[in-house]
Order: C-alpha cells, then sequence, then structure tokens
C-alpha cells in the first residue's frame, strides 16, 4: 500500500513530535542533574562538614574532621590514608565515604593539624623529626 501526501506529512510530523520529545527528555534529565548538584551544595553550606543523613544500618560520621583526628590518633605512628580511615571508621560502625575522607585529610593538613610525608597523614606528633644536615665547612 502506497503512503498518500496526507500519512506521509503526518508521519514526518510524528517524527518531528517525537525528536522534540528525546531532545526535552534529557534536558530534563539534565536540569534534575543541575537540581541534586545544588541541593547538595545547600545542605553542605548549612551542614559544614556534618555527613549526610544515615543511610541504613551504619552510622554517618556526624563531623569528619573529629573523626579523621581521632582515627589519626589511633593509628599513630603508622599514619593514615583516606582508604584506612574508611576501613577503621566502618570497624567502628560509622559509614565514611572515601572522597569526603580524602578532602577532609587535605583540609586537616592544610590547617596544620596532620602532617602528609607523601603516603600517609600524621599527627604532628607522631612524625620523626629529619636529621639536619651540616653542609660543608667547620663545625664550631
Amino acid at each position: 500500500m502506497a503512503q498518500t501526501p496526507g500519512m506521509k506529512a503526518l508521519l514526518e510530523e510524528k517524527e518531528r513530535l517525537e525528536t522534540a520529545m528525546y531532545r526535552l527528555f534529557e534536558q530534563s534529565e539534565a536540569i534534575r542533574h543541575k537540581v541534586a548538584g545544588i541541593e547538595l551544595a545547600i545542605s553542605i553550606l548549612e551542614n559544614g562538614d556534618q555527613a549526610p543523613a544515615s543511610a541504613g544500618n551504619q552510622v554517618l560520621a556526624t563531623n569528619l574532621k573529629v573523626l579523621l583526628t581521632d582515627l589519626a590518633r589511633e593509628a599513630g605512628n603508622t599514619g593514615i590514608t583516606s582508604n584506612t580511615a574508611v576501613e577503621m571508621a566502618k570497624k567502628r560502625g560509622i559509614k565514611l565515604l572515601r572522597g569526603s575522607a580524602a578532602s577532609n585529610l587535605s583540609r586537616l593538613k592544610n590547617d596544620n593539624v596532620l602532617v602528609h610525608d607523601g603516603k600517609v597523614y600524621r599527627l604532628p606528633e607522631f612524625v620523626r623529626p629529619q636529621p639536619q644536615l651540616i653542609l660543608g665547612g667547620k663545625s664550631s
């Protein structure tokens, strides 16, 4: 059966409308993601270093800086990384996200609360003093 000019026009209009619908759907998804990002930013601004509400059975860290300082004290000379912090918190029944741990460890280093040696973070009292080199010349 051959398409009549009227049927062809209807099929073209249907295709145009479907294309517009898919484009609007993609735009609405992008807007939904932007709204979720804005909600997260607002939550962070309202709660500071407070973690989001509890998920499941695990208790979420309420003050990450205090928790990470406690974990660093517990680790002592060994020091911690974001991964070890997540594991140590898990043993305490606290859900700590690796990204949150990493960014807060970095902040604590910038605030001179922790020292980073390129591998692990430690409290200053657990950092061994570096031997000083005496370069050339005579000692008096």
